[in-house]
């Protein structure tokens, strides 16, 4: 078990700048950049999956280390080369001076994953976004023991406990069924990558609805097929997808940024926001690719860590609730500050 001085000491090489910052002595390594400034060319990049608010770090020089499907996903919908990137499946990892950094299942989305940071003095667990539970596309989050946790906090309050997802499957389809018999066409609007492939999996496999996508979305599920995930769907620009909009009887999944939209359209978000938020002329449904707090809460304590650093959402509820349950010290992972901040920058010896 680390010491209070171990704890102090490593408080001060955990922190965040332009993302996740850690110093394992002899390596400066940086977690999801939440901007492709200030990013070094002798820095090691980690980016954990393909939400665009998550890969500022396949820009610029530095060297970035993502799984393979991570990257696909990224270069498909970007359409763009990365340069400088090495790739590593789930479950392997990547050997330093002073450290290795094992890539762990995040459950969030195909290809998405946690980092392991282990060295000879302590061990630390960057979770990125997770997922707790099994969804159709997804596993749930591989659970860790280590001596420090950093854990995002998207849903960090004891509002957000989500329905389990077989009731939400469920609704999701009675309203679908509803406006097919109302002559009305569904429309779920969600993100490019993640939400949108478990939404096509979930008619897919409970119904025999087809399933039409925009163009964004219909090349992410080209990467998901790629790699073992079975969907059905027309791309929406294809003559196919636009009979099956023009004759109606099937389910449109589509971006904010709607193509084709269908002139019976009915809409509905996919978001875990709806628990609490209302969406004026929206159905929505509570359908989340997070983790709720309940599940942050059993998550931190089956990995058990010595101390929890957390960013992103309540962090200071999510906080005080570990403490008081867990009796875990926990609290807002500490901004570097300008000075510390050159220390990351220099070259090791």
């Amino acid at each position: 078990m680390l010491s209070q001085s171990a704890l102090s000491l490593r408080s001060e090489k955990i922190g965040w700048a332009n993302g996740i910052l850690i110093d394992t002595g002899r390596q400066r390594l940086s977690f999801d950049p939440t901007s492709g400034r200030r990013l070094l060319e002798d820095r090691n990049v980690f980016i954990t999956h393909a939400h665009s608010d998550h890969t500022y770090g396949f820009n610029g020089p530095p060297k970035k280390y993502s799984t393979p499907e991570t990257l696909e996903i990224h270069t498909t919908l970007r359409n763009r080369t990365v340069t400088n990137a090495r790739t590593f499946r789930i479950g392997q990892s990547i050997k330093f001076d002073d450290c290795e950094v094992v890539f762990l299942n995040a459950g969030h989305m195909l290809g998405s994953c946690q980092f392991e940071i282990r060295t000879s003095e302590f061990t630390v667990v960057y979770t990125g976004d997770i997922n707790c539970v099994d969804t159709l596309t997804t596993k749930a989050a591989e659970q860790r023991p280590c001596d420090y946790l950093i854990i995002e906090a998207t849903y960090g309050h004891p509002s957000y406990v989500f329905p389990r997802r077989p009731t939400m499957y469920a609704d999701m389809i009675r309203w679908t069924i509803t406006e097919l018999k109302n002559h009305k066409i569904p429309m779920f609007q969600v993100y490019s990558s993640g939400k949108p492939q478990e939404v096509v999996r979930l008619f897919n496999i409970y119904t025999n609805i087809p399933v039409v996508c925009n163009s964004s979305i219909s090349r992410a599920n080209a990467v998901y097929c790629k790699n073992g995930v079975e969907l059905e769907y027309f791309d929406a620009t294809t003559s196919e997808g636009k009979k099956a909009l023009k004759a109606g009887g099937c389910v449109f999944v589509t971006t904010a940024r709607t193509e084709h939209l269908p002139r019976t359209a009915s809409r509905a978000v996919a978001t875990g926001w709806a628990l609490r938020q209302a969406f004026r002329s929206y159905t929505s449904f509570p359908l989340s690719s997070h983790a709720d707090f309940e599940q942050l809460i059993q998550f931190v304590s089956a990995v058990n860590p010595k101390r929890v650093y957390i960013f992103t959402g309540y962090t200071d509820v999510l906080s005080a609730e570990i403490e008081r349950r867990l009796g875990i010290p926990a609290g807002p992972i500490p901004a570097i500050s300008q000075t510390k901040l050159l220390d990351f920058g220099k070259i090791s010896a």
